[in-house]
């Protein structure tokens, strides 16, 4: 009878270690693919609750690079670790797993059918290949070479400028570079190309590359991320996010600093040149329209986001430009430059 009893404790350890196992593992792939903190927890919760693990005796903790669960009560404490290391976004992945979540629960998924689905999500191919979304994140660039006034020849160079760094980027980590190095080593690249390409003589914007064609860089997901921890109070995860960010933002920095002074860029009219941009809109608003919907695709690709939800992004970035060219000059709510007022645009 003894030995019965024993026999039944050990196989409810190790469902119990299976069941922390299966958290541990939603909760990686929730991390690795950029969600914020307050989101990992609640899916954790939710997941939690499908394996029936009671919400008062379990302990989870989130950082950048660890997670870790613990199921305790008056008696047993069972705790279990798992590191995460690949960062990226993904933000297939984590709509997947809120639905996983959910579906759990309503139809009672088995542990078994449950990992089945987890592995799925976690070896789910990217909806885009390597270089298609290089060429989203050229075209992103691109786009918002445009919304900075350029002409339609610089939106293409900037855009193949942006299209090499992103490569250049994605092979120095594959093959094992620092990631900060790799930014640095991409930001050098855009940024070479890109003033190359003014002595074309192409382009009546010949300058305005410059700006955009490193713009696949800058970290929008890890700042909104460091920002919501900080309003949830996840404050330690919310600092080693803004690090990574400042981190990120001094590569890129170096990077063009490098390629300038590589280049020998003359600081006076490079100087000049950019003091002289203005963002007072020079094309009609469906001009406009065009770039933010490019733009946003674009991100989008790098993002992971599903193809079915392009078009929305699309009509996003449109509404959010138009909706500002319109408040700011239109409405006369903006600030112009003392030399240049804005003439009344074309709404189409």
């Amino acid at each position: 009878m003894e030995s019965l009893m024993d026999k039944t404790m050990v196989e409810q350890e190790i469902i119990l270690r299976r069941k922390l196992d299966l958290l541990l593992r939603t909760g990686k792939i929730l991390v690795e693919s950029a969600a914020d903190t307050n989101r990992i927890v609640r899916n954790m919760n939710r997941v939690a609750a499908y394996l029936g693990l009671p919400e008062e005796n379990l302990h989870i903790d989130v950082t950048y690079t660890m997670l870790v669960v613990n199921l305790s009560d008056e008696s047993h404490s069972y705790s279990k670790f798992q590191k995460c290391e690949k960062h990226g976004i993904n933000m297939t992945a984590i709509s997947e797993i809120s639905k996983l979540s959910w579906r759990a629960i309503e139809e009672d998924y088995s542990l078994d059918r449950y990992e089945e689905e987890l592995e799925k999500i976690k070896n789910k191919k990217r909806n885009y290949t390597p270089y298609l979304v290089a060429i989203g994140a050229g075209f992103a660039c691109g786009g918002f070479c445009k919304l900075f006034g350029s002409d339609w020849v610089a939106f293409l160079f900037a855009s193949i400028a942006a299209f090499a760094g992103f490569r250049v980027r994605a092979r120095c980590i594959e093959f094992g570079i620092n990631l900060y190095m790799s930014i640095t080593i991409a930001a050098l690249v855009s940024t070479c190309l890109a003033y190359i390409t003014t002595f074309t003589g192409f382009s009546g914007t010949p300058y305005h590359p410059l700006l955009a064609c490193a713009l696949f860089i800058v970290p929008g997901v890890p700042i909104i991320n460091f920002v919501d921890d900080m309003i949830d109070n996840y404050i330690q995860v919310g600092i080693v996010r803004a690090v990574n960010t400042v981190l990120m933002v001094c590569a890129m920095a170096f990077g063009i600093v490098m390629a300038m002074r590589l280049l020998a860029m003359e600081d006076v009219v490079i100087d000049k040149k950019f003091s002289e941009l203005s963002m007072v809109p020079h094309d009609p608003y469906y001009i406009y329209a065009i770039a933010a919907a490019i733009s946003a695709m674009g991100f989008s690709m790098i993002f992971n986001i599903q193809r079915r939800l392009l078009w929305v992004v699309a009509v996003g970035g449109i509404l959010a430009v138009c909706t500002r060219n319109f408040v700011n000059f239109e409405l006369g709510l903006g600030e112009y430059p003392e030399k240049s007022s804005p003439e009344p645009l074309s709404v189409l």
